[in-house]
């Protein structure tokens, strides 16, 4: 009753504040108990006043271990509150009694705080509980590292009643060990956690898995999610909130590495839905995230989906993010008349510098429809929309758009056409350039 007693006060207390565990030289730990263990009781932590915070610090060769937790006085056989209360300091003395052994401790009491040492005394009794459950037999140092932790005869119960295959003693010391109680086993267990091996439970919780974590996965259709799984998505920051917008977005049960990859490249859940909207359902992973590595965003998408270019590969739509083909220039190039332009005449007008008023206004000059050679070629060597609507008004706009080129590069102006129309005939562009080259018009 008075182990059952202790063991209840330190989980509730752990549970509730956090028992602090400190764990150096496990290997020689492992070996033998420690060759000193030392005690600390402190009634200064703002408890109720039968709670107390108690410290074990075990030295050994290699190392040492220390646990402290709350812990209720009562099962501090022979430790009283009139004792750590005196002014003056008095020698005291208690024992603990767990399941895996019992500390027997004295030392000195006084103003509040206690400490001294103990002697350990594992419980052969429970080596042998252990030994019929299948878990080996432990020696003095497991019957230790057991003890200190807490780790009992209902810890065994809990273990079975969850379904978890019988540990051994070793993977018993060491869940007690990483903060694996009785309670985190059985909220696990409730949330969703996969009772598959202690290891488990020691793996989620050295990662800071909480029952909280697990039961949100398993809302978003994440039940099934193995312990080194949910790690992984733990460790890189995946919220359940952003697994379960993976599913409302229209992505059904992805792999933990493809999840934690979407989210390790910043592909938002509400980017992925506004995607989905636009028409892009179904993109395979490596392409979703080529499109947010490169800022695509899913209005970007969709105004290309509007302007005519539907279902293009992830590299074309990258291909006009990064050379700043924009949708608003899409929509004026077809009022301009130039709809339909491939993906890499588009990038060559807009890296050239082409606008989309140049066109409209190259357009109402009353010039043929020119092809992208032809635009690129009038842009590149300046030829205006003006300089084009002098050409057609003067008779020259069946020319082709190089000889318009030839004409502008000689300075054959709106004025030397006039003066050239003078003449009794309509000279060619060689004669006009000829003309202009040596002055005469």
């Amino acid at each position: 009753m008075r182990a059952q007693n202790l063991r209840l006060a330190i989980l509730a207390g752990a549970a509730a504040i956090g028992a602090a565990v400190t764990l150096t030289g496990l290997s020689a730990l492992a070996s033998a108990p420690p060759e000193r263990i030392l005690w600390q009781v402190d009634a200064d932590r703002g408890y109720s006043a039968d709670v107390v915070q108690l410290t074990f610090t075990g030295e050994m060769p290699g190392g040492r271990s220390m646990i402290s937790s709350p812990s209720s006085l009562n099962v501090l056989e022979g430790l009283t509150a009139a004792q750590l209360n005196g002014d003056a300091r008095q020698p005291v003395s208690f024992h603990v009694l767990r399941d895996a052994g019992q500390f027997d401790c004295q030392g000195f009491a006084q103003g509040r705080h206690a400490s001294g040492e103990c002697q350990f005394r594992g419980s052969q009794s429970f080596a042998q509980l252990l030994a019929s459950r299948g878990a080996g037999r432990a020696d003095n140092a497991e019957l230790y590292r057991m003890t200190v932790h807490n780790v009992g005869a209902n810890y065994l119960d809990e273990l079975k009643s969850l379904h978890y295959p019988t540990p051994t003693v070793e993977e018993l010391a060491r869940a007690g060990e990483h903060g694996v109680s009785v309670r985190y086993m059985r909220d696990m267990a409730l949330a969703g956690f996969p009772a598959v091996k202690v290891d488990g439970l020691v793996l989620a919780r050295d990662h800071g898995i909480d029952p909280h974590y697990v039961s949100g996965m398993v809302s978003a259709g994440y039940g099934s999610l193995s312990a080194d799984e949910l790690v992984q998505l733990h460790d890189h920051g995946v919220s359940t909130e952003f697994v379960a917008g993976l599913r409302q977005a229209g992505l059904g049960r992805l792999p933990a590495e493809q999840i934690t990859r979407l989210h390790d490249h910043g592909v938002s859940t509400a980017w992925l839905a506004g995607v989905r909207r636009a028409g892009y359902a179904g993109l395979p992973i490596d392409t979703m995230i080529a499109l947010a590595d490169r800022g695509v965003s899913a209005e970007y998408m969709a105004n290309l989906q509007k302007a005519g270019y539907q279902q293009l590969p992830a590299e074309q739509i990258v291909k006009l993010r990064d050379h700043g083909v924009a949708p608003e220039w899409l929509d004026h190039l077809q009022k301009a008349g130039y709809g339909g332009l491939t993906i890499d005449q588009l990038v060559s007008l807009r890296d050239r510098g082409v606008s989309a008023d140049y066109l409209a206004e190259l357009k109402h000059a009353g010039y043929r429809r020119l092809s992208v050679d032809e635009i690129l070629q009038f842009h590149d060597h300046g030829v205006s929309a003006d300089y084009v609507q002098d050409v057609v008004a003067l008779g020259y706009g069946d020319l082709p758009a190089q000889d318009i080129v030839k004409m502008r590069d000689h300075g054959v102006s709106a004025g030397a056409l006039r003066r050239a129309g003078s003449l009794r005939r309509r000279l060619s562009v060689d004669e006009l350039i000829r003309l202009r080259d040596s002055g005469t018009i």
